[in-house]
């Protein structure tokens, strides 16, 4: 407990309301205002001053009902990083996996591109964009795809796996630069 006389100890509220700070003019009491007064909506009110606190920082449109302006990605950062780690994993596991595998395992690849492609389509079309351009989805396609088919047999998948290591730890390196 406080020695304070303002304090009133516990959660009783104080008999007299404290002053808003700021929200009334001063030299006004809150409590002394006529009930007339208070019902009287702020605007309708000229007394040869200017308007006060809450007046001047009032909005003019609620903040919910302004429309929040869709963006487009930028780029095809998302694009190019699925399919590297398509390769990645793919063409490290092609050695201990059988073809029919990899085969699956590519059709599985295309058929997410074609999916992202069909997403961002409808994303143009509902938000009015102009429309991007469609080869970047082709290339990753078929390159991710004729990637591991020739990363394989050139290096083999062990080459790959160390390769995808070093390309990580410089790609987590460039990310810890960045922060």
């Amino acid at each position: 407990m406080s020695d304070s006389p303002h304090d009133t100890g516990g959660y009783q509220r104080p008999e007299k309301p404290d002053r808003g700070g700021g929200y009334e003019p001063p030299g006004t009491d809150p409590s002394e205002v006529p009930a007339e007064a208070a019902e009287e909506p702020r605007e309708k009110k000229t007394d040869g001053r200017g308007p006060t606190a809450s007046e001047r920082f009032r909005r003019t449109t609620p903040a919910r009902r302004r429309p929040i302006p869709p963006r487009r990605s930028g780029g095809h950062w998302r694009l190019l990083f699925g399919t590297v780690v398509y390769v990645m994993v793919v063409g490290g596991m092609a050695d201990y996996t059988e073809p029919g595998t990899r085969a699956l395992g590519h059709l599985v690849f295309w058929s997410l591109i074609g999916l992202a492609l069909l997403v961002a389509v409808v994303r143009e079309e509902r938000h009015g964009w102009e429309p991007a351009p469609r080869w970047p989805w082709m290339a990753a396609a078929l390159g991710g795809a004729s990637a591991v088919e020739v990363l394989v047999p050139l290096t083999g998948s062990p080459a790959v796996i160390v390769g995808s290591l070093i390309l990580l730890g410089l790609g987590l390196f460039v990310v810890m630069l960045l922060e």
